[in-house]
């Protein structure tokens, strides 16, 4: 009997002074932070392109546009680009380059940039390679490095 009046008649079944709510402050929705900027493009040359990760369309970049996680930059014939990290570490892109801002998973003790080129070369340099860390992903092969490489 009782279910059946709770199922039917919530209010009927409350007792006479009783308020759920009260004494309990609203729940508040934790605010979202923006995410931050992985990296800028910097000294554009030539057809530039880039596409966010939670877009479709490859769009013309500009100087100072922000690079966020899995956003991807390709560079046309003739074109270059510096990806310049917030850490301080930098990538140029030459011509006909197409490469993705990959997911970090930081180390301990360590600023890590993970980047996965799918097609082109990629010039790196490290600030402080002591305190930093590259991880430079291909469709055959990752590279982690801790001082200035070139990857072809």
């Amino acid at each position: 009997m009782t279910l059946l009046c709770a199922l039917a008649a919530p209010a009927a079944c409350t007792p006479a002074g009783y308020a759920p709510d009260a004494g309990l402050a609203p729940s508040a929705a934790a605010p979202v932070a923006a995410p931050l900027p992985r990296a800028h493009l910097r000294g554009l040359e030539g057809g530039v392109m880039l596409k966010r990760a939670a877009g479709d369309e490859w769009v013309s970049a500009h100087e100072g546009q922000p690079l966020y996680e899995n956003d991807k930059v390709r560079t046309a014939a003739g074109a270059r680009v510096l990806v310049a990290f917030v850490n301080g570490s930098e990538l140029s892109l030459g011509e006909s380059a197409l490469v993705g801002i990959a997911e970090t998973r930081p180390l301990p003790g360590r600023d890590r940039t993970d980047v996965t080129v799918v097609r082109g070369r990629v010039d790196a340099e490290l600030q402080d390679p002591a305190r930093q860390s590259l991880s430079v992903g291909t469709p055959a092969a990752t590279v982690r490095a801790g001082r200035e490489i070139v990857f072809q």
